[in-house]
């Protein structure tokens, strides 16, 4: 089962984490910093990257105010690269932003770095991510978590599209393929071995998109090669451990702690999968719609970004449900018997419902 282990015998560098973020997504850019500024050590300085391409001046201020009160925490940013542009220029990324690709290029988009750390926007930390910038890769140049859906899939008899895809360019073992969401990159050795020039030539050759996309061509050049880090690190209920037919796959890996990081909600890193986030409308009907919101609004209610556009989302969000809690209340007194009694538990429901937004666990 991966663990972490600090780097021996280093003095501690800067925390350097990267993020790739296109203007639609900086509200929950700012939520994601706000979660790792709040679980910094004092006694680390970090340093956050963000690649964009095309952001305004003022965007820029306004996402720099999400780290406010934390001095030890920086932010900067760099556009994407020309070269990374020109590959782009006449491939269709469907529904993704050329920023996907970004991460490709870490090692020359930081070229005094030995070490950066990867997150996608969609992340909670719940834990310092300077303990994921020293873990020890073992030699590895990547470090990434173990993609579950891929063990539930083996457990039905039949690879995923995608994996079927790439086993023919060198993935030939798909229990090894990882989720790209968060990664731990060496840059060193990626630089020593030009894995950046490996990477571009494979988009490049290759000009209809990877089902999924960079994640797919990260699995296919460094299969093999990519260091396990624990599930904690990119934890997201994992549903698909639940399936028929996956204890024996999972037995003595890292997903047997899934259960108890659920449970003592311990995960160090939560990723937002899927395609509902807590910041667009939810529907209350179904749970993990719930759990997402009280994850994430008690960050977003504390993040200073953004506060405008947040306010205005929480009042879209909850307006609804204040109104009919207040119908209720204001009709239980002359409410008769049984209807006294629906009204009631209507009441209550609601009141659940608005408190998943202050961060009770539904």
């Amino acid at each position: 089962m991966p663990t972490i282990s600090p780097l021996s015998g280093m003095a501690e560098p800067p925390v350097s984490v990267m993020f790739a973020v296109t203007s639609s997504w900086l509200i929950p850019l700012a939520v994601a910093i706000r979660s790792l500024c709040v679980h910094s050590d004092p006694r680390r300085n970090y340093e956050l990257h963000i690649v964009h391409h095309g952001l305004e001046e003022e965007q820029m201020k306004e996402l720099g105010k999400a780290v406010s009160g934390c001095p030890r925490v920086s932010l900067g940013f760099c556009r994407l690269p020309e070269r990374l542009l020109r590959i782009l220029q006449h491939r269709d990324c469907g529904r993704f932003s050329p920023l996907t690709y970004g991460r490709l290029l870490a090692a020359a988009l930081f070229p005094r770095h030995d070490r950066v750390v990867y997150l996608d926007v969609d992340v909670l930390l719940n834990g310092d991510v300077a303990e994921l910038y020293d873990a020890d890769l073992h030699g590895a140049p990547i470090g990434a978590v173990r993609d579950c859906a891929v063990l539930q899939s083996i457990s039905t008899g039949r690879l995923p599209d995608h994996l079927e895809y790439i086993s023919g360019m060198g993935v030939t073992n798909p229990r090894l393929y990882c989720n790209t969401v968060v990664i731990v990159m060496d840059l060193v050795q990626m630089r020593e071995q030009e894995t950046e020039d490996r990477l571009l030539r494979l988009l490049e050759a290759h000009p209809d998109s990877f089902p999924y996309v960079d994640q797919d061509i990260i699995n296919i050049v460094f299969h093999g090669r990519i260091a396990p880090l624990p599930l904690r690190w990119n934890y997201h209920f994992q549903f698909e451990l639940h399936h028929a037919g996956m204890a024996d796959l999972i037995s003595g890996t890292e997903f047997e702690e899934a259960p108890a990081l659920f449970e003592s909600r311990s995960w160090k890193l939560f990723h937002l999968v899927g395609d509902y986030k807590p910041w667009l409308p939810p529907d209350m009907e179904k749970i993990y719609h719930r759990l997402y919101l009280a994850l994430w609004w008690p960050l977003a209610r504390q993040t200073p970004a953004f506060r405008r556009e947040l306010r205005a989302l929480y009042r879209q969000f909850t307006r609804a449900f204040r109104s009919r809690l207040r119908h209720h209340q204001w009709s239980l007194p002359v409410s008769p018997g049984r209807n006294f009694r629906k009204r009631r538990e209507k009441i209550k429901t609601l009141q659940r419902q608005l408190a998943v937004f202050d961060g009770s666990w539904p």
